[in-house]
């Protein structure tokens, strides 16, 4: 058992804030990754896919609007209570359009790293 308190948010490779996760490097993790996230009022992430895994994303607070796709030309908005499925290496940008309120999330992974790879041909 390993317990992993809130750490300091740090920058994570897409853009977004991370938070506390658990990981291979923070627990040992052979095939889950957790961790929570935070988008920034007006920021938005850079555009990535995770490469090797599918991902599971519930909202916490905000709203995010998300696109996907080859151009990224698909969108939704998704708030607090949502579920969105992600499958690997769909190409996808996360922008909290509030000027006041972030967007905080919970991201599972079936892979025991961040596995992000950014796509600055799609924006």
């Amino acid at each position: 058992m390993k317990v992993v308190r809130p750490a300091a948010d740090r920058e994570v490779p897409r853009g977004v804030v991370g938070g506390a996760e658990i990981s291979q490097a923070t627990a040992g993790a052979h095939n889950i990754y957790m961790g929570v996230f935070r988008v920034p009022a007006g920021a938005r992430s850079r555009p990535h896919y995770h490469a090797n895994c599918e991902s599971a994303v519930y909202m916490l607070s905000g709203d995010l609007e998300v696109r996907w796709g080859e151009h990224l030309e698909e969108s939704v908005v998704i708030g607090a209570g949502d579920l969105v499925y992600v499958p690997p290496r769909e190409t996808h940008v996360l922008e909290n359009r509030s000027d006041t309120e972030p967007a905080e999330y919970v991201v599972a992974r079936d892979a025991p790293t961040e596995d992000s790879v950014e796509v600055p041909w799609a924006d």
